[in-house]
């Protein structure tokens, strides 16, 4: 008995540091540790979904929404973080999200939204597979002169269906026509 109960927590830390590492090492991993300026700030939201506890999540999912199943079933590694009223520099913030985006740009992501307005700063980069058929990455960096920042990453094997049915399941038009908006070809 005694052994099961030092096996049982040996066995879930193994298994737990080999799903982090498979999504660390997946291609649609973004790194946001580099950031500076937020080296002393703690979010007010974290959310940290890997993959074991998404294939939990995608059994609870109901019979009837398969789609939203499917989607989630084929997802590594969702994160958010949420910063309020950054004691620091924003614009230090601002100056290395950039650093990051030249990064992921270097890395052959693609920026599908840049907004630089008033202070805010807004970037969202996908990350496509060679064929262009699966998208391995979302990245979404928002810094806003409010001292608001915005972290997230989605790393897993999304097709542009995908997000049209999650558009459709959530009613949000942008995303229904998603397949559409990219092109045969992976183009915008």
């Amino acid at each position: 008995m005694k052994t099961t109960q030092q096996f049982l927590p040996a066995l879930a830390l193994t298994l737990y540091g080999a799903f982090a590492s498979a999504a660390d090492d997946h291609p649609g991993f973004v790194d946001f540790s580099a950031l500076r300026g937020l080296a002393d700030a703690e979010p007010v939201v974290e959310v940290t979904l890997r993959e074991p506890l998404l294939r939990l999540i995608t059994e609870t999912i109901p019979e009837e929404d398969a789609e939203a199943a499917n989607f989630v079933s084929r997802l590594l590694n969702v994160r958010l973080q949420v910063y309020e009223e950054l004691e620091g520099d924003v614009r230090q913030v601002a100056e290395s999200m950039e650093a990051i985006a030249a990064d992921l740009e270097d890395e052959a992501w693609e920026r599908v939204v840049r907004v630089r307005d008033d202070g805010d700063h807004v970037d969202i980069f996908l990350r496509f597979s060679s064929d262009e058929e699966v998208i391995y990455g979302i990245a979404l960096m928002v810094v806003s002169d409010d001292g608001e920042v915005v972290l997230g990453n989605i790393a897993g094997n999304i097709s542009a269906d995908d997000i049209a049915a999650l558009g459709r399941r959530f009613d949000i038009d942008e995303l229904e026509d998603f397949h559409e908006q990219i092109g045969e070809n992976g183009d915008y």
